[in-house]
């Protein structure tokens, strides 16, 4: 695909098949995304691919964790007051979004949202990008958010699906039992990976973007 075709094309993609993604597909991807740019070239990101029995019982420790209603402890606070613009933004995505599900007949339920979440859409795997303790949180995470992108970039590229998700490192601790070498880093986000599943309602909804106006101030 063309560049502009792939940067336009991608979306969150929140319903796969069952199809699992083969290990060659996988490493094709962080292939290519290892030359995304980061500060000094200090490419100083963790990935972990979770797969198999190893993302079955994540996905039931996590289930398991939420039904408890266990306090989120995540590596990185989330914002809590956005702008107002920011904010009206995601009005409307929600609002267009649950209008799609509402209209197929789906659950559009916050606790059925978090289910399908904790189950990671039914995504044969599970991308962990972490960065070590010591590191200045502003660059990290930006340089990590950079290769995140790319990865999502190049696996649209490729056929496949994917989805950014903060909630599902909400639990760090849940995650850094499984993944080796995990001590000593902050999870920053994961990445839902898969074939998806074209006709899903949470897969067809129409998306938006700000006007230029909106965003850029041209300085002369």
């Amino acid at each position: 695909m063309d560049f502009e075709t792939v940067l336009r094309g991608r979306r969150s993609i929140r319903a796969y098949t069952p199809e699992p993604v083969g290990d060659e597909l996988i490493g094709a991807i962080l292939d290519e995304a290892r030359w995304t740019p980061s500060w000094r070239n200090t490419q100083a990101w963790s990935i972990w691919v979770v797969t198999g029995e190893a993302l079955t019982r994540f996905k039931e420790r996590f289930a398991q964790a939420v039904a408890n209603e266990e306090p989120p402890r995540p590596d990185f606070l989330p914002t809590s007051d956005w702008p107002a613009a920011c904010s009206a933004r995601t009005a409307s995505l929600m609002k267009a979004r649950a209008a799609t599900l509402a209209a197929a007949g789906e659950s559009t339920d916050p606790a059925t949202a978090i289910a399908r979440m904790a189950d990671l859409f039914g995504a044969p795997c599970l991308l962990v990008f972490g960065v070590e303790d010591c590191l200045a949180e502003a660059y990290a995470t930006f340089d990590t958010g950079s290769l995140v992108q790319s990865l999502c970039l190049a696996a649209y590229d490729k056929g496949l699906g994917t989805c950014i998700v903060a909630t599902i490192v909400r639990h760090p601790e849940l995650l850094r039992a499984l993944l080796p070498d995990g001590d000593g880093t902050r999870l920053v986000v994961g990445v839902a990976l898969g074939h998806p599943e074209l006709e899903a309602a949470a897969n067809c909804f129409e998306r938006s973007r700000a006007d230029l106006d909106e965003l850029v101030t041209w300085v002369r």
